[in-house]
């Protein structure tokens, strides 16, 4: 029946911050923009973020879904961890955690709060 998650809606503050973020330092790219509601896609266009604004940040006690990004690309998990901490990106772990058969992972925040997660090898 399913076989992936096409769409993930992530709600913020302030727009112009948010994809500044998403495009600049996770480099999604805009597909389409229609003011409070804009649409940013992976470079393979199989991820597509849905940004909604007129949202609160989340609390730091908030929960939420889990978000979760695979990292495919040629770089290890910790060489993603060090760049996202030298853009200035709030990172939750000290370094990312082994969870068992080689995976590592790390949470951060974008700037409204919400928790991602990258888990790679």
């Amino acid at each position: 029946m399913f076989t992936s998650i096409n769409t993930v809606a992530v709600y913020v503050s302030d727009m112009e911050r948010a994809k500044k973020y998403y495009t600049e330092i996770l480099g999604f790219k805009l597909k389409h923009d229609f003011g409070n509601l804009c649409f940013l896609v992976s470079d393979s266009e199989r991820i597509t973020v849905y940004l909604e604004a007129g949202y609160e940040p989340s609390p730091a006690d908030y929960k939420s879904t889990h978000l979760s990004f695979f990292l495919t690309t040629a770089k290890s998990t910790k060489e993603t961890f060090d760049e996202l901490k030298s853009k200035g990106v709030q990172i939750l772990d000290a370094e990312p955690e082994e969870v068992g058969d080689g995976v590592y992972v790390f949470r951060f925040c974008d700037p409204d709060g919400n928790v991602l997660e990258a888990t790679g090898h």
